[in-house]
């Protein structure tokens, strides 16, 4: 009579991966997401990205009290650039942007 085989011991210490993996084929060795609907922090963001979404709903699109000074600056001539603000804004924005 053979003897029953012993189930190999799973986990970093054992160096066999576990069963679960994280989603892109590495192992996941620690405590999973609880998952389904009825997690109770997908519930709350949930609710919090229902909040923000509203938020942006009822913000307007353009923001008046900025653009009509501007406007009327534009309209009498008297809007100037300043190009050493100008030149940083654009200098700050290419080296973000690498």
């Amino acid at each position: 009579m053979k003897k029953p085989k012993k189930p190999k011991q799973q986990g970093p210490e054992a160096g066999v991966p576990p069963d679960n993996h994280n989603g892109n084929g590495t192992p996941s060795w620690g405590r999973s997401c609880p998952r389904g609907p009825g997690a109770p922090n997908l519930q709350r963001n949930d609710k919090l990205i229902e909040q923000i979404r509203q938020i942006i709903a009822d913000s307007p699109e353009v923001r008046a009290e900025k653009v009509e000074p501007l406007l009327e600056a534009v309209a009498s001539g008297t809007y100037e650039i300043d190009a050493r603000k100008l030149a940083n804004c654009l200098i700050a924005e290419l080296i973000l942007k690498r």
